[in-house]
């Protein structure tokens, strides 16, 4: 799945369009790197999102396969510690 509709199906941000501004102001990351929107991400990989001084991190545990509410898709990723 692209980069870009996987931030806005785990609904990390509002729009697809949102999302894909953040991989290119590096405020989105895949696996601690800058990437861009059309990359593919596949489970296990890390999403990185940055809001201000708020830095968080999640692990894909499974990629969505429609359209899923806020909290259905929260169970699709856990947020890890970075190190």
């Amino acid at each position: 799945m692209r980069f870009d509709l996987l931030l806005f199906e785990l609904r990390l941000f509002k729009s697809r369009s949102q999302a894909s501004q953040a991989i290119q102001q590096g405020e989105a990351l895949l696996n601690r790197e800058g990437a861009k929107p059309s990359r593919l991400v596949r489970v296990g990989d890390r999403v990185t999102v940055v809001t201000g001084e708020r830095r968080r991190t999640y692990q894909v545990i499974e990629l969505p396969h429609a359209s899923l509410s806020k909290q259905a898709a929260r169970t699709l990723i856990r947020e890890v510690e970075e190190g």
